[in-house]
């Protein structure tokens, strides 16, 4: 039988964002010249590295405009933040090299993302600005009930002067405020997606605002994400809406940990005429290169 004809090869480079110490923070697989690829091949190999996220992108003129597109294992997201972070690290390594400090413009489908890195002496550090936030009304007593029994909470666990609230910078988070139980959260809901959509939220993060830390998971509770860009931006502005941060201080967000991770995300919340800006900001640390010699069938 004669041999496979061979494929060019597609490189990618890992990268864990949300830490400077290599091997914690949130592994990445950035694809710097993917663009051409179909979204069926994205998808294939996001879930052969099977990486929480992939991100796949394209650099038509050569210039810091960049087009990107992230997925999961299990979907294309329009909007995540440690990907955008990671690429941009990425980008900054393989085209500006000898720069201490770099630009780029990320488009994601319809929206685009400013992000900026700076080069460290343990890699990177980027930051994005996530734009105006969008807050949901809060919820009430009545509705906030089937969400905590989802999660395995009780009224007890939630905290006494914080409300339920979706907020998006991107991606519809539903924020979950606790005073107590955030290590015995999970999600028990069969349709817990189904159950977000009714309150327009994508996903959920679960939020002690004391310290502050978050969780989420995707919605069948198989897999806890250790670092979230694009819930940090949203749990970011419901600190400062609701009073519990105050505007234009640095917001360090706790994540990861009890998933064998630790990061750390940093938040920055402004107000101007009325908005509340985000910018989200994580470290970066490159942890290697490789190529795929074979591609999946298009």
């Amino acid at each position: 039988m004669p041999a496979p004809a061979a494929q060019p090869g597609l490189a990618y480079h890992q990268v864990d964002v949300f830490s400077a110490i290599p091997y914690q923070g949130n592994g990445l697989a950035v694809f710097p010249a993917g663009g051409a690829l179909s979204e069926r091949q994205m998808l294939a190999i996001t879930q052969e590295l099977k990486q929480f996220e992939s991100i796949f992108l394209e650099r038509p003129d050569d210039s810091n405009v960049v087009q990107a597109r992230i997925f999961t294992v299990e979907e294309e997201l329009p909007f995540a933040g440690h990907p955008v972070l990671g690429a941009s690290a990425v980008l900054h390594q393989v085209v500006r090299r000898e720069d201490d400090q770099a630009e780029w413009l990320f488009r994601l489908g319809a929206r685009e993302v400013r992000v900026t890195t700076w080069l460290m002496p343990h890699g990177y550090r980027a930051s994005m600005d996530q734009g105006a936030a969008q807050c949901s009304p809060a919820l009430g007593g009545a509705e906030e009930a089937p969400f905590l029994a989802a999660l395995g909470l009780t009224r007890e666990d939630r905290h006494p002067d914080l409300p339920l609230q979706t907020v998006s910078t991107g991606l519809p988070y539903l924020i979950v405020p606790l005073r107590q139980g955030i290590e015995r959260a999970r999600i028990t809901h069969p349709q817990f997606g189904e159950l977000l959509a009714s309150v327009g939220a994508k996903f959920v993060y679960v939020l002690d605002p004391a310290t502050p830390e978050g969780r989420t998971w995707d919605n069948a509770g198989l897999l806890e994400d250790v670092a979230t860009g694009s819930a940090a931006g949203p749990a970011g502005a419901y600190l400062v809406q609701h009073a519990v941060r105050p505007e234009e201080h640095t917001i360090a967000i706790q994540q990861g940990a009890r998933a064998g991770r630790p990061c750390q995300l940093r938040v920055r919340v402004r107000r101007e005429a009325g908005a509340l800006l985000v910018e989200v900001e994580g470290d970066v640390v490159l942890i290697g290169q490789g190529t795929l010699t074979r591609l999946p069938a298009p």
